[in-house]
């Protein structure tokens, strides 16, 4: 089975920031405000916990010079120094996730109605922004998270009966785990077997890419995807959630 420093850090490897200070065992990651994992401090081993307050103030001024919120993600990884420090100064926790994995031991092959680009193609970028609903700025910032990828990549989408991307995803593989990001099924189509679908192609992608393992992050209160991910094999293995200031200190 996978560790928890394994799946950090094919996540690292698989959702570029577009600028990352190192710290130690610390990434202070930054990409414009896009996405809670490319905006944020992670910690990748917990023995690596001295001088919290100091480091995480340093950090946090740097944040600040890009206009950005301080934020920490905490998980299994993030050392009792830092939890405490966290703690202490009032660092409020948000938005908790879960970490799932499966090993590919079998597939179920691409489902004949999936189309599979390389990750910065603009139709797969296209597909993505309508799905997503992102603006322009967000548009722009995920496209140089996808043009910053350098491990094999790959988008997937699935077109409703009016040949409009219905559903999308993005795998992407990294020392033998695929990663899989972005899992959005348009509203209008939910509950219709396309989430499926396409887990079932990225699973097949990812073992013809050398993959033994999968792996993704799910928020935690988002219990039909939990529910289709477990049905299909994958098991939990860790929850991460972020840490930051309380507005009164923020500013």
């Amino acid at each position: 089975m996978l560790t928890v420093s394994q799946i950090e850090t094919a996540s690292l490897a698989t959702w570029p920031a577009l600028e990352t200070v190192a710290d130690g065992h610390w990434r202070a990651r930054f990409a414009g405000g896009f996405s809670g994992r490319s905006n944020s401090i992670w910690s990748l081993d917990p023995a690596d916990d001295g001088d919290a307050a100091g480091r995480i103030a340093t950090l946090s001024a740097r944040y600040a010079r890009h206009d950005l919120p301080a934020v920490f993600r905490v998980t299994p990884l993030t050392g009792n120094g830092i939890l405490d420090t966290l703690d202490q100064t009032g660092w409020e926790p948000f938005k908790t996730s879960l970490v799932l994995s499966a090993p590919l031991t079998q597939t179920d092959g691409f489902d004949g109605a999936a189309s599979l680009y390389d990750a910065t193609d603009p139709a797969f970028l296209a597909a993505q922004t309508a799905l997503q609903g992102f603006d322009a700025n967000q548009r722009g910032t995920f496209a140089a998270i996808l043009a910053a990828l350098n491990r094999p990549a790959c988008g997937i989408v699935i077109a409703d009966s009016q040949g409009a991307p219905g559903a999308s995803l993005l795998c992407v593989e990294s020392d033998g785990i695929v990663m899989i990001y972005d899992v959005i099924t348009a509203k209008s189509l939910r509950g219709q077997g396309f989430g499926r679908r396409m887990m079932a192609s990225a699973l097949s992608w990812g073992a013809e890419n050398g993959a033994s393992h999968a792996a993704l992050q799910v928020q935690g209160d988002n219990s039909p995807a939990i529910a289709l991910y477990l049905s299909m094999g994958f098991v939990f293995r860790y929850p991460y959630h972020y840490r930051r200031k309380p507005e009164a200190q923020a500013q």
